[in-house]
């Protein structure tokens, strides 16, 4: 019978060389499908009493083991970790991970951020290849509920979140790209009302507004008034 436990339960890491650019490597992008089935484990309402906080007692422990590991690699975080990390910011409430693990999380969070924003170019390229958008869109999910919830956490990365947000808000690619441009605009405007990170903010307006200016002209209406929207927010602080 099921005791719910598994010994062979673990997070994989690709192999050196396709970790290097993993966003490129389909044995990396193959770690996602079973990362996104566990997401789609913790965002079911009606599993009954006690089972989520079941399934994320067990899978704490390793994931934060395999996190440990990574953190002293150079290389983009492994997409299967990153993106078990976001369904875990995103899905669980942040009394059942606690605010040690959350802290522990969002390096890697921001991380892969700041890896998917410098190599969009490889992401319009093969935008048919839904794996890398969909990885996308839970990683900004996650960094939206996060700038809101954990914003003394994320305050020491706003100089690195701005402008990562900046080159996905402003990248020019196809209607498929469209939500998830709407979302890191979304984090864009977030940004601008964190209590502690004024500083950086201001340092980053001009260049911030300048972009925002520069596509105002966007095909889409609906990316056009966000845009508007947000570069108003900028230019207000």
């Amino acid at each position: 019978a099921c005791d719910g436990f598994s010994t062979a339960f673990a997070f994989k890491t690709p192999e050196d060389e396709a970790q290097k650019h993993p966003i490129i490597d389909p044995a990396s992008l193959a770690f996602t499908l079973p990362a996104a089935a566990f997401g789609s484990m913790l965002s079911v309402k009606s599993g009954g009493p006690f089972w989520r906080q079941r399934i994320i007692h067990k899978t704490l422990p390793i994931l934060m083991k395999t996190l440990q590991e990574q953190a002293s690699s150079r290389c983009p975080p492994a997409l299967g970790s990153l993106a078990i990390v976001a369904h875990m910011l995103c899905s669980v409430p942040q009394t059942y991970l606690g605010e040690s693990k959350i802290r522990q999380m969002i390096p890697t969070l921001i991380a892969g951020l700041v890896y998917f924003s410098k190599n969009m170019d490889v992401i319009v390229q093969n935008d048919k290849k839904t794996k890398r958008l969909d990885l996308l869109s839970i990683i900004l999910a996650a960094l939206t509920k996060t700038l809101r919830m954990s914003q003394e956490d994320v305050t020491k990365f706003i100089g690195v979140i701005i402008p990562s947000l900046l080159l996905l808000s402003t990248c020019n690619a196809s209607e498929t790209y469209a939500p998830n441009q709407l979302i890191a605009l979304q984090c864009l405007e977030i940004v601008t009302t964190h209590p502690n990170a004024r500083n950086a903010v201001l340092r980053e307006k001009d260049q911030v507004t300048a972009a925002l200016s520069a596509i105002v002209d966007h095909p889409s209406k609906i990316i056009r008034q966000a845009v508007v929207q947000v570069r108003n927010a900028w230019f207000t602080i």
